[in-house]
């Protein structure tokens, strides 16, 4: 068979249902074959689009989502998509086309060393040098974008060895036995958790990567400990959990940033430093600080361990449980607080937030994209379950929702999925709604419209006293939508909960523009 066939039967083996990306002159092998072999590919109107559809499939199913594009402006569009996976740690493959040996001695146009601009934002970035290289390769490929901690891995398909004989077979699967902690590990844990007065727990997306959230949950709740979820673990202990303190990472304007003042001790699970520093939670009293994960956390300033608890997630959690001490309920007003604010009065964006909580259920998934809804959607919209709220905490990019909303009702299509954009975000994306619409794919998008990049002329004033260059004007988005095949409405707040409830009752593809005080920005931090 030809190679490209045989990169596409290793695909298939290692459970790949669809790819994500646009083609080219550089791949029309690997496109045709993907077509014979009857797997889906979802064509997107960008590159960067399908990348955050390949990393938010990862992000849902903890295996790797594959995108796809070819040599040169194809691959540079992808970046931001990879970059974003790996510092959000979502597992993705990226096969990414090049020019066969001929146009690269010499370089010709199009053609960039893309090894190199690759490297240091995926796992590692890999040629495919021959038709025997495919079945290795792609193996090798997603086990390690499936490891600790998860990322991307970016495959390089030439063009002239895609089109070669092959003879090889996709390799088996092999599935990977759990490394378990070391009984000194969890001893000097145990002590921690034994000996503290006030320890606290920081759960961080290690846990949801791993499957581990039943464990930490039975693992709370035997020594009575109060958990604070990460923005990318929001979920992993229910909102109306009695051990609950919500979502943090806010730094200093977190609701509860209390609870780690006080804290004696942080237990910190599936937790990487990149989703909440350690300054902002390692204050007030004098903290030990244990950490349980399958890998070593990334050194950092002020990430001080006493205790590193390396394997298994959830059979280090069972094992410290078995002779569980309960704590006193010391995080009582804590919680009390975080529950007084998020019940109290609200208006602008926090009323609209608590609106979309109310008309969206504890199963359904809430996609955010960037900008200051995001800030809003951190603080006040409690999760109940783990990826039913996506919040970016990685590379952070604009434009991310739409394509994610996409590739999340495509995971699951069971559930109502509603992406949170700002007006600048979804100028940069919104050419899929078209992808929506062809694919008929449902899902609701709201936009909270102030004309500008409202956050950054929040900081421009807070930092600067003035702002400038953050002004947008817009088309009639409505009209915009629906030329599109979207719906489209423009509502003001006390119109918003009827359309939106009966968007998402009807499964609509729809979007829905909201005017906004962003004046409310200034209480953010």
């Amino acid at each position: 068979m030809k190679a490209s066939r045989l990169l596409v039967e290793c695909l298939k083996a290692e459970g790949v249902q669809r790819v994500f990306g646009i083609p080219g002159e550089e791949n029309l092998d690997v496109m045709d074959d993907i077509h014979s072999a009857g797997m889906e590919f979802v064509l997107t109107r960008h590159e960067q689009a399908a990348a955050f559809m390949a990393a938010t499939v990862g992000r849902l199913t903890g295996r790797p989502g594959v995108c796809l594009s070819t040599l040169g402006p194809g691959a540079t569009n992808l970046v931001s998509g990879v970059a974003d996976a790996y510092l959000s740690n979502l597992p993705m493959v990226a096969l990414v086309a090049q020019a066969g040996a001929v146009r690269r001695d010499p370089p010709q146009k199009q053609v960039i060393d893309l090894l190199a601009m690759f490297r240091p934002i995926t796992k590692t970035a890999m040629d495919v040098g021959g038709p025997d290289d495919i079945p290795g390769s792609v193996r090798r490929a997603f086990k390690l974008a499936s490891s600790e901690r998860s990322g991307p891995v970016m495959m390089q398909l030439p063009e002239d060895v895609m089109k070669k004989e092959a003879s090889g077979v996709p390799r088996p699967l092999t599935e990977r036995k759990a490394k378990k902690a070391k009984e000194k590990e969890l001893a000097m844990a145990y002590d921690i958790l034994s000996s503290s007065k006030r320890p606290l727990v920081l759960a961080g997306h290690g846990a949801l990567r791993e499957n581990a959230v039943p464990a930490l949950r039975e693992f709370c709740e035997a020594w009575n400990l109060p958990v604070g979820c990460t923005w990318m673990a929001a979920g992993a202990v229910p909102f109306d959990h009695h051990l609950s303190l919500g979502t943090v990472g806010m730094r200093n304007s977190d609701l509860v940033k209390g609870s780690y003042e006080e804290a004696d001790a942080i237990i910190l699970v599936g937790f990487d430093s990149i989703e909440f520093q350690p300054q902002h939670w390692n204050r007030g009293r004098m903290k030990r600080v244990a950490h349980i994960g399958s890998s070593k956390p990334i050194p950092c300033r002020k990430l001080q361990l006493e205790s590193t608890v390396l394997g298994d997630i959830s059979d280090s959690l069972r094992r410290l449980s078995a002779n569980a001490v309960r704590k006193r309920d010391w995080h009582h007003e804590h919680r009390q607080k975080l529950m007084e604010e998020l019940a109290g009065e609200a208006s602008g964006p926090q009323a609209l937030v608590r609106t979309m909580r109310r008309c969206m259920g504890r199963e359904d998934i809430m996609v955010s994209d960037v900008g200051a809804h995001l800030i809003w959607l951190a603080k006040y919209y409690p999760v109940y379950g783990p990826n039913t709220l996506l919040l970016q905490n990685g590379l952070i990019p604009m434009g991310v929702a739409i394509p994610s909303a996409i590739a999340a009702k495509m995971v699951h299509p069971d559930r109502r999925v509603c992406a949170t954009v700002g007006d600048g975000g979804f100028m940069m994306s919104s050419a899929e709604l078209e992808t929506a619409k062809r694919l008929g794919i449902h899902f609701v998008t709201v936009i909270f419209n102030d004309n500008g990049l409202g956050l950054i002329r929040e900081k421009m004033m807070r930092n600067l006293g003035r702002s400038s260059n953050v002004d947008l004007g817009n088309p009639d988005i409505p009209t915009f939508a629906r030329s599109f095949g979207a719906e489209g409405y423009s509502v003001s707040g006390k119109e918003f909960e009827p359309v939106l409830r009966d968007c998402l009752d009807r499964d609509a593809l729809a979007v829905i523009e909201v005017k906004v005080d962003y004046s409310y920005n200034r209480t953010l931090f």
